[in-house]
């Protein structure tokens, strides 16, 4: 019997909404949110070409503008080994969304060009919304989560307990448009 990593509140926790999310979605069937088995850490979580297929899905979703990195420029691909190292149950998705978007594709997603990168993704969200759906969600959540991002979109981040952001008074003559319109109701 091999050595099983003890459950923590915290990857119970992660593990519970991260199963939920993707049962819901119907990506994730229940034996798999179930199964305890865990990758050595020798265990290679994804090839070299799986790791390049991955990236050019991302960067497909999230592509570099100039003024904005893409997906793959702020770690995106490195979110999701994190998430397989920290949640190695839900490795079989990543691997079955690789191999899907490749199959897809009947050659190497990397090696094909962005035109026809973007019609394989197109006919996966067509066809098999459920594997789009992951690269979409955990493609966005790896970026609108990375604190590179944060200053090009404008967010500032508040700790908890932190007073937050300072607001500004209200202007209470931005009501007055609304004022002068008359009723829409009836009075009874």
């Amino acid at each position: 019997m091999g050595h099983q990593q003890a459950w923590s509140r915290r990857r119970f926790s992660k593990a519970i909404f991260y199963a939920q999310c993707l049962m819901a979605s119907g990506t994730l069937t229940l034996p798999l949110a179930c199964t305890t088995t865990k990758k050595s850490n020798s265990d290679i979580l994804l090839n070299d070409a799986q790791q390049e297929t991955l990236t050019w899905a991302m960067d497909e979703l999230i592509p570099s503008n100039g003024i904005m990195p893409s997906a793959s420029e702020i770690g995106g691909v490195a979110y999701i080994l994190s998430i397989m190292k920290a949640l190695p149950d839900l490795s079989p998705l990543f691997e079955g969304l690789i191999a899907h978007i490749d199959e897809q594709c009947q050659y190497q997603f990397s090696k094909i060009k962005s035109a026809e990168r973007i019609a394989v993704l197109k006919h996966i969200e067509k066809h098999q919304p459920h594997f789009f759906k992951v690269l979409k969600e955990f493609t966005y959540e790896s970026y609108y989560t990375n604190e590179t991002v944060f200053p090009l979109i404008g967010y500032e981040p508040y700790p908890t307990g932190s007073k937050g952001p300072e607001m500004e008074p209200f202007d209470d003559t931005l009501l007055d448009r609304v004022r002068a319109l008359k009723p829409t109701y009836i009075k009874i």
